[in-house]
């Protein structure tokens, strides 16, 4: 579908008061005959994970403060011990571009897991239709052999350089295909030595940008750190941003306010869904597949 088609539906995707109950009713892409065979298919037709009611609370409550916001330029911020004044919500930055976080705790999940989903999830369609059963179609990886383990790529840093080309959609007439390019935290102004003295475990940090026509839609950053029980699983997302001749720089192609504020709602929302229904899934999944990535 074409995406400025998607935009001007933007707000009537979610309802004033989301639920849990909401999620799961939206509809679900059809799956193949070859796909329901896959030993997998199974976790497509579970009931999604909910969100957190203290979450959901955030949402609801409408747009946070521009102030509590992290910049792009002070992304380094996030690899400090504590948490940050918003580690979920959403909101409109006085340069009109945009901001979303969420923070989600997976139970029994490491950060070897993460890096695992990351490089596994791109080589199949199904396998990105579990993650969020409710908004996800398709997928295709530009150089698929990059993230196969017979690379010897370490795991943790396999994703860095690779492209991914989801296909995606909320509740709307169809799905419109994503370009996704995984990138060094040095992009970001993050040395080695910043990550490496961290508390941060795992990391994904990339360009997002619908295909055609390229129009950006944001630089996101995920950030996994061990805690007890499990990991969170923390991601900040800076709408209407792009890479430009390696360097931050805001789109130069420029939206209405109004439909800022609607595209970091749904980042927010998107955001919450799929990584509390991965957390649901990662550990029983991962044990499944032994680990391996073919």
């Amino acid at each position: 579908m074409n995406i400025l088609k998607i935009i001007s539906k933007l707000e009537d995707i979610f309802p004033d008061e989301l639920t849990n109950d909401f999620i799961n009713s939206m509809p679900r892409k059809k799956l193949t005959a070859e796909q329901k065979a896959r030993p997998y298919s199974k976790y497509y037709y579970k009931d999604m994970a909910k969100i957190p009611q203290a979450d959901l609370d955030i949402i609801n409550a409408g747009p946070i403060s521009s102030k509590k916001a992290l910049s792009i330029y002070e992304a380094k911020e996030i690899l400090k011990d504590g948490y940050l004044e918003a580690e979920t919500g959403y909101c409109v930055m006085p340069n009109r571009t945009g901001f979303a976080a969420t923070k989600v705790f997976m139970p029994n999940v490491t950060p070897k897991m993460i890096n695992w989903w990351f490089n596994w999830h791109p080589l199949e369609g199904l396998r990105y239709m579990i993650w969020c059963p409710v908004g996800h179609t398709d997928i295709s990886a530009k150089e698929p052999n990059k993230h196969l383990d017979n690379t010897y790529v370490p795991l943790k840093i396999r994703n860095i350089g690779t492209t991914h080309y989801p296909e995606e959609g909320f509740n709307v007439e169809g799905s419109t295909n994503i370009e996704i390019k995984f990138r060094s935290p040095q992009i970001l102004g993050i040395t080695p030595d910043m990550v490496k003295n961290s508390s941060m475990k795992a990391f994904q940090i990339a360009t997002c940008s619908n295909k055609i026509p390229p129009i950006p839609i944001n630089i996101f950053f995920h950030a996994v750190r061990l805690v007890n029980g499990g990991v969170e699983f923390r991601s900040h997302y800076w709408l209407n941003y792009t890479i430009k001749n390696n360097k931050i720089s805001v789109s130069k192609i420029p939206l209405p306010i109004q439909v800022v504020s609607a595209l970091a709602k749904n980042n927010c929302i998107h955001s919450l869904i799929e990584y509390n229904n991965l957390a649901s899934i990662l550990p029983q999944l991962y044990k499944e597949q032994a680990g391996q990535i073919n």
